[in-house]
C-alpha cells in the first residue's frame, strides 16, 4: 500500500517542478512540518544540499558618490509618507542619469536620523547603503506610517498593511528605476519587507530579510500565552523615541514639530500605551491569539511570497522561533537561504551591518546582499543560488556550520526522562519515583540570560554574570542533569518538554531551560520555553512530529481552548522550547531546569497575573505513570560542517 507521505512527496515534486527554481529534487523526511493558524502539519520534505562552502563575492564600485533627495508620497487615504531617494552620482555629486534596479526599505525607526549616522548604523534605521548604491543600485527608503516625517498612526504593521502595494507602485513608476525591486532591511525593516513581498507585486524580484518576526503572538509578544511585557516595554519605548525624533526640528520647526507632537500623542492615546494597558489588564483581543496578531504575523501569508528570499536569525534572537519556521514554509516553493548567527537580536543585527565582528567563515553581509541582488535583480551570474541552504551557529562548538537543511534531515528523536534524584536519563523512573516540590514564585528568571534576550540584547552588554550564565537557575528551579558525555552530543531543531505538574494555586506557569554544564559547573544557556498552565491545550493536528513523536506542540492560545487550573490537580504540560543548534562537548553535561516562571520571557496578564503573585508550591512528577521528559532532535556530527576559511568567488 502506498503511504500518504509518498503520495504527498510525488504531488509536491510535480508542483515544485513547475516553479522557476533550480532543478531541486525533494525527499520525504521523518519530520512533519509545524502547522499554522490556517494549515495543519504536513509530511516534511528535505532540500538537496547545494554546497558546504561559502565564497566571498564582491566587485568594484561603478560610481564614486551618491546623492539623496526627499519626496512626499500621498497614500489613497490622504496620508503623506516621506520618501528618501538615493542614486549613484558622479565625482561632482550629480545624479547619474539612467534606470537602476532598486532597493526598497520601509522603516519605522526614522530614516532621517539614520541618514545622519555612519552607514553601518544608519542602514539599521533605514538609510541607504552607499556600498550598494555605488555598485549600481538605486535605493529608496520610506518613513513608515506614523514614524519619522510621515503622517498617520504607527500601530506595529496594522494600518500600514494598505500602504505596501501603493509604495511599490510609486517606486516602480519612477524614472530612475528599471522596474526590478528588491526588498531589504533588518528587524522592523525586514518585517515590513516581508509584508511588502506578500502583496505579490510583480515588480518585486527578491527579498533580503535580517531578523524578522514570523508569528507575532507565539514568537515574542505572548510566548507561551504570557504577555512579554519586558520586551514590549523596551521595544515600544525605543520605537517611540526613534520615530518621534525630528532632525528638522531646528531647521524647519513649523513643519516638523506638529508631526512630532502627533507621533507622541498617538503613542499615548492610540496605540503604544493603550495596547500595553489592554495587555496588562487582560483584554481578550490582545491576550488571546486572533485577528489582531494574525494581521501582524508575516508567516500567516508567507505563501504569497513568490520570489527568492534570504533570511537571517540568531540563536538567542527575539525571533528565534520565527525565522526557521518561515524558512520551512518557503523552501519548497522559492529559492530560500537561511543563516542563524550567534547572540541576541541586537548582536545579530550589528553583525549584519558590520558594527560587530561576525563569526569566521562568513563573508561580510553587504557582500552577501550584493551577491543576492546581483543575481535576482541584475541577472548576473553571482552564484547566489549556490549559497548553502542553511548555515547555523552551533552553541558549544562556538562556530558557524553548514547544515544540509532545516529541520535537520538526519535528526532522530531521543526522549530523556526526569528522575526524582535530579538525573536525566533515557530510561524511565521507577514506579515509585518521588515527586519534587519547589516554591511557586512569579519573579524567577529576572537575573538570567533571558533578561538579555528579551531586552533586545541591550542588557547583555552590561557585564553582570547572571545575564551570561544560568547558574542562578538553581535558586528557583528543579535541576535534572545527564551523566558526563564521553563524546560530543549534538542536536538541531525544536525541543519539547512533557512535564507533569501540580500547583497549590489556580494559575501558574511552567518554565523549562536547556543548559550546557561544563566541567567547572558553568551553566551556558542553549534555549528555553515557557507555558501558561491555562494555555496547556494542544492541537495535535498542527503539532510537529519527528519519528512519530511530538516535538513541537501547537497551542491554540484562544479563549475557547483555555483550561482551568485546580489546586493539587496533576496536569501534563507540553512546553515548546524554541529551536536551537548545539553541541554538548565531551566532558560536559546537558541540564534541564524546570521552574514556575521566567519573568523576562512573559508573565500572566489580568487577574491571573495577580493570582500568580500569591506564594505557593509547584510539584513536578517523574514516576512511571507520570513520566516527565524532554524530546531532543539529536544529530550526528556529519550533519554539520564547520565553516572553512573563505574562498574567493
Amino acid at each position: 500500500m502506498v503511504s500518504l507521505r509518498k503520495i504527498t512527496a510525488v504531488l509536491m515534486s510535480v508542483t515544485v517542478a513547475s516553479l522557476p527554481m533550480a532543478a531541486y529534487s525533494y525527499e520525504t523526511s521523518d519530520w512533519s512540518t509545524s502547522g499554522t493558524r490556517t494549515e495543519i502539519a504536513q509530511p516534511g520534505v528535505t532540500l538537496p544540499a547545494t554546497t558546504t562552502a561559502w565564497k566571498d563575492y564582491d566587485r568594484e564600485e561603478l560610481y564614486p558618490k551618491t546623492v539623496m533627495t526627499r519626496q512626499t508620497v500621498t497614500m489613497a487615504d490622504g496620508t503623506k509618507l516621506a520618501a528618501y531617494i538615493t542614486l549613484p552620482a558622479d565625482e561632482n555629486g550629480q545624479a547619474i542619469q539612467g534606470q537602476f534596479p532598486t532597493l526598497l526599505v520601509i522603516s519605522d525607526y526614522n530614516v532621517p536620523l539614520g541618514n545622519l549616522l555612519p552607514p553601518k548604523l544608519g542602514t539599521f534605521m533605514g538609510a541607504a547603503d552607499p556600498y550598494m548604491v555605488k555598485r549600481g543600485y538605486a535605493s529608496v527608503s520610506f518613513d513608515g506610517r506614523g514614524s519619522g516625517n510621515s503622517e498617520g498612526v504607527w500601530d506595529a504593521w496594522g494600518s500600514s498593511q494598505g500602504d505596501y502595494e501603493q509604495i511599490i507602485d510609486w517606486v516602480a513608476a519612477q524614472s530612475w528605476t528599471n522596474g526590478n525591486i528588491g526588498l531589504r532591511g533588518v528587524s522592523d525593516l525586514s518585517i515590513n519587507a516581508l509584508f511588502a513581498a506578500e502583496t505579490g507585486h510583480p515588480a518585486v524580484k527578491a527579498v533580503f530579510a535580517l531578523e524578522p518576526i514570523g508569528d507575532a503572538y507565539r514568537d515574542t509578544t505572548f510566548t507561551g500565552g504570557n504577555g512579554n511585557i519586558f520586551f514590549i516595554t523596551w521595544w515600544f519605548t525605543l520605537t517611540t523615541l526613534m520615530n518621534s525624533l525630528s532632525v528638522d526640528a531646528f531647521s524647519n520647526p513649523q513643519q516638523a514639530l506638529p508631526v512630532v507632537k502627533d507621533h507622541l500623542l498617538n503613542a499615548m492615546t492610540k496605540f503604544q500605551v493603550p495596547i500595553m494597558m489592554k495587555a496588562i489588564f487582560g483584554d481578550k483581543e490582545t491576550v488571546y491569539d486572533g485577528a489582531f496578531w494574525d494581521t501582524r504575523s508575516p508567516i500567516s501569508r508567507i505563501d504569497n511570497i513568490k520570489v527568492p528570499t534570504f533570511l537571517v536569525g540568531a540563536v538567542h534572537d527575539l525571533f528565534q522561533r520565527g525565522v526557521p519556521a518561515m524558512y520551512e514554509q518557503l523552501k519548497d516553493r522559492v529559492t530560500t537561504k537561511m543563516v542563524i548567527l550567534p547572540g541576541t537580536h541586537i548582536e545579530g543585527a550589528f553583525m549584519t551591518t558590520g558594527l560587530l565582528k561576525q563569526p569566521a567563515g562568513l563573508p561580510p553581509f553587504n557582500h552577501i546582499e550584493l551577491q543576492w541582488f546581483d543575481k535576482y535583480l541584475m541577472g548576473m551570474d553571482s552564484g547566489a543560488e549556490d549559497i548553502p541552504n542553511t548555515t547555523q551557529y552551533m552553541i558549544g562548538q562556538d562556530q558557524m556550520a553548514v547544515t544540509s537543511d532545516w529541520p535537520a534531515p538526519e535528526a532522530e528523536a531521543e526522549r530523556l526522562y526526569l528522575h526524582s534524584n535530579g538525573s536525566l536519563k533515557t530510561k524511565k523512573q521507577s514506579l515509585f519515583g518521588m515527586p519534587r516540590t519547589l516554591f511557586d514564585v512569579w519573579y524567577a528568571g529576572g537575573c538570567s540570560p533571558s533578561s538579555s534576550q528579551w531586552s533586545l540584547g541591550i542588557l547583555g552588554f552590561i557585564p553582570i554574570p547572571c545575564f551570561e550564565t544560568n547558574n542562578s537557575a538553581k535558586l528557583f528551579n528543579l535541576l535534572y542533569e545527564t551523566p558526563v558525555y564521553e563524546s560530543d552530543y549534538a542536536f538541531n531543531g525544536p525541543i519539547q518538554a512533557d512535564i507533569w505538574v501540580s500547583t497549590t494555586g489556580v494559575a501558574g506557569n511552567v518554565s523549562v531551560r536547556v543548559d550546557d554544564i561544563d566541567p567547572s559547573g558553568k551553566a551556558s544557556p542553549i534555549s528555553n520555553g515557557l507555558l501558561n498552565l491555562k494555555a496547556r491545550a494542544v492541537d495535535s493536528s498542527r503539532s510537529r512530529t519527528l519519528d512519530g513523536q511530538m516535538i513541537q506542540p501547537w497551542h491554540p492560545f484562544t479563549e475557547s481552548a483555555s483550561k482551568s487550573v485546580y489546586p493539587a490537580s496533576v496536569m501534563k504540560v507540553q512546553v515548546e522550547i524554541f529551536p536551537t543548534s548545539a553541541v554538548i562537548k565531551a566532558g560536559h553535561k546537558l541540564r534541564i531546569a524546570v521552574g514556575p516562571s521566567n519573568v523576562p520571557q512573559g508573565i500572566a496578564t489580568g487577574i491571573d497575573g495577580l493570582l500568580q503573585m500569591f506564594p505557593g508550591l509547584m510539584t513536578v512528577y517523574s514516576d512511571s505513570m507520570r513520566p516527565s521528559s524532554v524530546v531532543i532532535p539529536t544529530v550526528p556530527a556529519s550533519s554539520y560542517q564547520p565553516l572553512a576559511p573563505l574562498a574567493a568567488n
